[in-house]
């Protein structure tokens, strides 16, 4: 897959467990933070989507851990496009310190009408910036 974003972060200590690496649910809260401010990178700030009752929800996720990362490491997250589909998309989050990798992060996201909660097309605007990037 080919990296369409990336977004730095560093490791602060209320990341980290009392063993000192970073606690699981950092990952998927880092993963998150990446994919909003790709949306807004690529003209579709999740803020619209919000203003149309339109929610993109988790169905699956999946962290293989390679290398943990620890207090103060200086990180990115790059972010691809696996797949879109007609109401859903995936996007690979692969973490790094330097060149090394150490996390992959993989996320369903499912496109909801949230006034009904049911599943609805992904809105033709996201569409059309993602499916140039998978």
């Amino acid at each position: 897959m080919d990296c369409v974003f990336s977004w730095e972060n560093r490791v602060y200590f209320g990341d980290t467990d009392a063993a000192g690496i970073v606690y699981h649910g950092r990952y998927v809260y880092w993963m998150e933070a990446a994919r909003v401010d790709f949306l807004r990178h690529i003209g579709c700030p999740y803020s619209t989507f919000i203003e149309q009752k339109i929610g993109f929800s988790p169905v699956n996720l999946s962290l293989e851990y390679k290398l943990p990362l620890r207090f103060e490491d200086q990180f990115r997250i790059d972010l691809s496009i696996e797949w879109i589909k007609k109401a859903s998309f995936c996007i690979r989050s692969e973490f790094y310190v330097g060149d090394t990798a150490c996390t992959i992060g993989i996320v369903t996201l499912a496109s909801i009408d949230e006034s009904r909660w049911k599943p609805c097309p992904i809105p033709q605007r996201l569409r059309d910036a993602l499916e140039p990037l998978t």
